[in-house]
């Protein structure tokens, strides 16, 4: 549990902290998207929704934060460009909770929150999530659906 939130917050931060290296192109041609992301389809807020690319898409993937009513926009490089390379990806989603099953902010850390846990169930959140997109070469919509509960806090003795 704290190795997935250390290397969820780890990631959030490299992507973070690389945007401020400036824009310049990498060469990569990416597709406009705009998504939704839902738990047994209703929107789920606040969740990190991270993009893996299948073995021949190009690129280092792409990373987004849902808002209030799941939607969420994505950047896709080290340098903050908007978007995503067209091809096939893998989708992680990661939630992270207070002991008392408050969903986190996504720049939270461990050590201000130690008894924060993983809200979305295993496989969704691991590296191997079922979950899979199709990004067309025009992008456009998608929407996300991890198809189960939320895991609810554990009970303190």
């Amino acid at each position: 549990m704290i190795r997935k939130f250390t290397s969820t917050i780890c990631s959030l931060l490299i992507v973070v902290l690389l945007v401020g290296c400036g824009r310049k192109s990498d060469g990569l041609k990416r597709a406009p998207l705009v998504g939704l992301l839902t738990l047994q389809g209703s929107p789920l807020a606040g969740a990190s929704v991270e993009f893996t690319p299948v073995k021949g898409t190009l690129g280092p993937g792409a990373i987004g934060v849902a808002d209030a009513d799941g939607k969420f926009q994505v950047i896709s490089s080290r340098r903050g460009h908007e978007g995503i390379p067209p091809g096939e990806y893998t989708v992680r989603v990661s939630l992270f909770a207070d002991e008392d099953g408050t969903p986190l902010d996504p720049e939270a850390t461990q050590a201000d929150n130690p008894f924060a846990y993983e809200a979305i169930p295993h496989p969704y959140s691991g590296v191997g999530s079922p979950l899979k997109v199709s990004i067309p070469e025009e992008g456009g919509e998608i929407e996300v659906d991890v198809p189960a509960k939320l895991i609810p806090p554990r009970k303190m003795k």
